[in-house]
């Protein structure tokens, strides 16, 4: 399998995890991504979705913060910390202000505001897949 610059595998097909207890935005997310070709899992909160990361291992990882059992600031630090998604490109997104610092410092990759602008958000995708 070919490999990127930073040695993880060049993306083909790729799956991206939607962590969102939101049903209305995690379903508006998942059926946009699915429009442009991605395959979509999804978790209701960050409990569910280190879960997931860690038995699916998703290619990117849209990370809602204000989520019920575990954040996701906390669910980011605890992707972090396992050799299986440690290197996941992980984009936080949430209407909380001030939260861009406190998400990258947990080890989010990357930010985006909501309400999310679908061309932005397309274009961060896209971006961190081909990385």
């Amino acid at each position: 399998m070919a490999r990127t610059s930073n040695n993880r595998p060049a993306v083909k097909d790729p799956i991206i995890l939607i962590a969102e207890d939101h049903l209305d935005s995690r379903e508006a997310l998942g059926a946009l991504l699915e429009a442009f070709g991605f395959r979509v899992i999804a978790a209701v909160n960050g409990a569910q979705a280190v879960d997931l990361a860690r038995e699916r291992r998703p290619d990117l990882i849209l990370m809602d913060i204000m989520m019920p059992e575990l954040d996701g600031f906390e669910a980011t630090r605890r992707l972090r910390g396992f050799p299986e998604t440690c290197e996941i490109p992980i984009i936080t997104l949430t209407a909380m202000d001030g939260a861009r610092s406190l998400a990258l410092d947990a080890g989010a990759n990357d930010f985006l505001p909501k309400p999310i602008n679908s061309g932005v958000l397309l274009k961060k995708v896209r971006s961190w897949l081909s990385e």
